[in-house]
């Protein structure tokens, strides 16, 4: 095995003595490289399992494939999300949880938002409350409504505890007939696999004892990142029996503070309940000067550029209008493309070693027309999880795929009963003269299907969408999206043993499936929280003005949201390795058609 190189900081903290330590370690500092080499160390010198978890799936596979595939890592090593070690749990216990059937995710939120519609019109105060509200109140009424819920589980505590100190009162009763209702569907969200498995731990002391003498050593990345429920579901599963942990994160890099998450679980509370010693990682490995020295200005550090100099660029260039800013960045961008090489970027210069970064989506508009326009190449990174079909036919299939595996999903057999204008999808009769005729064929084919088989039923669907769908650009859409699903297929069959439909529909839930760096192609644009663990060459960080980022919500709020911005923004300059381009509009057009004046980001006053 090849010896990798560590500096004398990432040495130390890589063969520290077994016991609880807390890591704080820079952007770029290599705290990836120092966890799974010390996970390795560790495989090789304690007996028992090794618990390693971070927040991404792509995270954990970047973990996974720097720890390597041996025998004994593979044996010994679980690296996963909080999410789908829960998961992985949960397979094996949901009966002690109360449920017949392992119960299957609703991942999307236009699901949970339909179940709160469900729960609100079961019970006909909070109807009568509903039908009164005006369209835009209604949608305001259910988000609170998934917010409520979403607290009392990340929180650990009940509905009526929330509810005595919130004006929203009757929410309580909301969150028991939502659980109700996805009880019946034999379903959970995202929250419930964590808050389920804490209540297993909490609830049944053997069970709990069974994976603390399984687990000797527990590493969390990125626990900055870590929200109360996953901080006691690690205390739950500690107890008094597991007392060598370490995390490894970076407050100024908490940007996920409206999923209940901050940096006082791993600073305060682990430090107190672990009796955890304090270690600093202040080292980049990964950015240029230009962009450290800049990083370092944002947010009052310290951080010693190491091993390598390389002076980059960093620059922010104002500009007069937002369509300005898109001319701008498509010229910068034509001009580093021309220039094919340089000395501070290794190889040549491509499209894929460019990134886009703003604050929200909408900030993107005239950037994505102008490289349409350009036929630039370029793609949207997507969130952590699920996949979503855009053409109708694979829309049908899927719906079909889920009350195939769990027949007591009434949410998604009343949704394809809608999209097929027919009162029983099981009705022969009907499916012939519903709106999609093709969802008969779906159906036959789908209905023997096993995960043995799966493949041999995903040919038989390129056959019939090749056959029966007439539209060109519709017929290649959805057998681009079959392609898709195809491919999850098989990185699911890569990682488990012992596949199963219900575990496969679970793993594309929880994006353990997502594979999709062959569509990747061209410039990346992304939100800087998507773009959070991932990093590039060059970085065009645009839409710079107060208000935009920091969002104007936050700067309203002040206090830790205000904060939580400016961290986002120092995770948006660490993605840059070697040159930052930073630009803001000095006007911006309004809704209502009026410019508006913009000044330059409040952050970035010092910089300037």
């Amino acid at each position: 095995m090849t010896k990798i190189k560590l500096s004398e900081k990432q040495e130390s903290i890589v063969n520290l003595n077994q016991g609880a330590y807390l890591v704080l370690a820079s952007a770029g500092s290599g705290k990836t490289r120092v966890l799974t080499e010390r996970i390795k160390r560790l495989s090789d010198s304690i007996d028992g399992k090794i618990l390693a978890i971070t927040f991404t799936n792509k995270a954990a596979s970047e973990i996974r494939e720097r720890l390597g595939g041996s025998e004994k890592i593979s044996k010994n090593v679980f690296v996963g999300t909080f999410h789908s070690f829960c998961q992985s749990i949960l397979e094996l216990r949901f009966k002690l949880l109360g449920y017949k059937k392992m119960p299957h995710i609703f991942e999307e939120d236009s699901d949970r938002l339909e179940l709160i519609k469900q729960a609100i019109k079961s019970v006909p105060f909070f109807k009568e409350i509903y039908d009164d509200l005006e369209p835009k109140k209604k949608n305001q009424y259910t988000y609170n409504a998934l917010q409520f819920i979403s607290t009392v589980k990340r929180d650990v505590i009940s509905a009526e505890e929330l509810a005595e100190s919130s004006e929203n009162e009757e929410y309580q009763y909301l969150f028991e007939t939502y659980q109700d209702i996805l009880k019946s569907n034999n379903a959970i969200d995202f929250d419930d696999i964590i808050r389920l498995i804490y209540e297993l731990f909490t609830n049944n002391e053997a069970v709990a004892n069974l994976y603390r003498k399984s687990y000797s050593f527990i590493c969390i990345d990125e626990c900055q990142d870590l929200n109360k429920l996953q901080y006691f579901l690690l205390k739950a599963l500690s107890g008094n029996t597991i007392k060598d942990l370490m995390m490894v994160g970076d407050p100024n890099q908490s940007i996920y503070g409206f999923n209940g998450s901050a940096p006082t679980y791993m600073q305060e509370d682990f430090v107190r309940d672990f009796q955890a010693e304090k270690i600093t990682l202040d080292e980049n490995y990964r950015c240029s000067k230009s962009v450290i020295e800049a990083s370092n200005e944002l947010m009052n550090l310290n951080v010693e550029a190491i091993n390598y100099v390389i002076d980059g660029i960093f620059e922010i260039t104002p500009v007069d209008t937002e369509v300005k800013e898109a001319e701008f960045i498509l010229n910068k961008i034509k001009e580093l493309i021309n220039l094919k090489t340089h000395d501070d970027i290794e190889g040549e210069i491509n499209y894929e070693k460019i990134s886009i970064l703003a604050r929200n989506k909408f900030v993107f508009k005239y950037v994505e027309e102008l490289l349409k326009e350009e036929k630039i190449p370029y793609y949207f990174k997507s969130g952590n999880v699920g996949i979503k079909f855009s053409s109708i036919s694979m829309k049908i299939f899927d719906l079909y795929f889920r009350i195939k595996i769990n027949p007591l999903d009434r949410l998604h057999l009343n949704k394809l009963e809608n999209i097929l204008k027919v009162k029983d999808v099981y009705n022969f009769n009907e499916l012939q003269d519903s709106k999609h005729p093709i969802s008969l064929n779906i159906n036959n084919i789908i209905n023997d299907c096993s995960i043995d088989n799966l493949h041999l039923k995903i040919e038989e669907l390129k056959k019939l969408f090749n056959d029966l769908i007439v539209d060109d650009d519709e017929k290649k859409l959805t057998l681009d999206e079959l392609e898709d699903f195809a491919n999850q297929l098989i990185q699911y069959k890569k990682q488990n043993l012992r596949p199963s439909l219900d575990g496969f529909k679970s793993a594309i839930a929880l994006g353990l499936t997502n594979n999709t760096s062959s569509k990747e192609k061209g410039i990346c644009l992304s939100t800087v929280h998507t773009m959070k663990g991932q990093e590039n060459e060059i970085v065009f960080l645009i839409g710079m003005d107060d208000g935009t980022f920091p969002d104007f919500r936050a700067v309203n709020k002040g206090g830790e949201e205000l904060q939580q911005e400016k961290n986002n923004t120092y995770v948006a300059f660490t993605r840059a390795k070697r040159f930052l381009f930073v630009t803001y509009p000095k006007r911006r057009l309004m809704p209502w058609g009026d410019y508006k004046s913009k000044t330059i980001s409040r952050f970035l006053k010092p910089l300037i």
